[in-house]
C-alpha cells in the first residue's frame, strides 16, 4: 500500500518545493508553471511507487490531493505485472 505522505514528500523533493507549500488543496498550476514538468512529475511518481497512470486518470487532476489520490489508487499489484 502506498503511503500518501511518501508521495507528497517525493513531490516536494522532485519539484524542490517545501512540504509546507504542498497543502492538499494547493493547485498544481499554482505550484508548477510548466506543464512539461507536471508530466515529468507524474512519470517520476509512477516509477517510484509502482503505479500506472494514464492520461484519462490525470485529466481531472487539479490539486496536490488529486494527484496523490491517483497514485495511491493506481498501484500496480504483483498480479498485474
Amino acid at each position: 500500500m502506498i503511503d500518501p505522505q511518501a508521495v507528497k514528500a517525493k513531490m516536494g523533493a522532485f519539484l524542490k518545493i517545501p512540504l509546507e507549500r504542498l497543502q492538499d488543496n494547493a493547485t498544481l498550476s499554482d505550484l508548477v508553471h510548466e506543464s512539461f514538468l507536471l508530466v515529468q512529475l507524474a512519470i517520476e511518481l509512477q516509477e517510484e511507487f509502482n503505479a500506472r497512470l494514464v492520461q484519462e486518470d490525470l485529466r481531472d487532476v487539479r490539486t496536490v490531493h488529486d494527484l496523490i489520490h491517483q497514485v495511491v489508487t493506481h498501484e500496480i499489484s504483483a498480479d498485474d505485472q
